[in-house]
């Protein structure tokens, strides 16, 4: 199932608040709805590169680790962050915040 994801984010002088909207998704979704996609999330980084390879509109990808730690590609870089705690799906909720981040430096692929 897709989900939309909006984040808030501090704006500028006489911009208080700026939002980040983008669709993320899990990369076993149907092709229709990973093509949409700003942010994928899911699988294994050993598949990362053929995931982002087949979706080049896709501005986030991230994978969770077989060590528990989240790898996140990005157009111009990439990322690992340990998540603290047990978030349901930590791969989701890293490219999610990559995502806003991205999209608050202006930087959206």
């Amino acid at each position: 199932m897709a989900v939309t994801v909006t984040v808030r984010l501090p704006g500028g002088p006489g911009d208080p608040v700026r939002y980040d909207r983008h669709l993320a998704a899990r990369v076993d979704e149907p092709a229709r709805v990973r093509r949409l996609a700003d942010v994928l999330h899911g699988g294994r980084p050993e598949g990362a590169a053929e995931v982002w390879r087949r979706h080049p509109g896709c501005a986030v990808l991230a994978t969770l680790g077989a060590d528990g730690l989240v790898h996140v590609r990005f157009r111009g870089g990439a990322l690992t962050l340990r998540p603290v705690g047990d978030p349901p799906d930590p791969a989701a909720l890293a490219a999610s915040l990559v995502h806003a981040l991205l999209a608050a430096a202006g930087r959206r692929g």
